[in-house]
């Protein structure tokens, strides 16, 4: 048996700790990018999930703790990485895609490699309203620079930056029509 939506509320959070979930098709990177994040030092504590798909099982769902960021990881050059992502997102409580959320695209150096197009990958990304980071992971410093950027991101989200909420994250990168009715 299987759950059908994620939501980012329905277990308390665990004190100073961070969990993000990683989310992608085999073979993206997932397993390099959670050793980025998890080299990171930090004065929390860190939880890395990775899942090669959306929804996640209920056989362990007591145990697992509450996911405080999901990442969503494309790797442009391997097509079904896109399918698994747009399969996972309808697994995911809308709540997530206020602050609590990524996509990352990875290889976007390789125009040549592309199996799927960046303008594919951000129009899904404007779909959900959540931010889109571009990457690689082939040098320890690109790792690095990605997992910082996620890490800094999934703080907020857990509430381990004082004053500052995802909600408040996500309504300053947004644009607003001031247009008076």
């Amino acid at each position: 048996m299987t759950a059908t939506v994620l939501k980012p509320h329905n277990k308390l959070p665990k004190y100073n700790t961070v969990t993000v979930l990683l989310v992608g098709a085999e073979g993206t990177g997932k397993h390099e990018l959670a050793k980025g994040i998890i080299s990171i030092d930090e004065p929390f504590s860190v939880q890395i999930r990775t899942a090669t798909c959306l929804p996640l099982s209920t056989e362990d769902e007591e145990s697992r703790p509450r996911i405080d960021f999901i990442c969503f990881i494309v790797d442009l050059t391997n097509r079904e990485s896109m399918r698994v992502v747009e399969k996972s997102v309808k697994h995911v409580d809308l709540r997530y895609f206020l602050g609590r959320s990524c996509f990352v695209a990875l290889k976007v150096k390789c125009p040549e490699k592309r199996g799927v197009g960046l303008e594919l990958v951000s129009e899904f990304c404007d779909h959900y309203g959540a931010p889109i980071l571009y990457g690689a992971l082939e040098t320890d410093q690109e790792q690095i620079t990605l997992a910082k950027q996620i890490l800094n991101m999934a703080k907020v989200s857990a509430g381990l930056v004082n004053n500052i909420s995802p909600l408040l994250i996500d309504s300053t990168r947004r644009p607003y029509d001031t247009q008076l009715l």
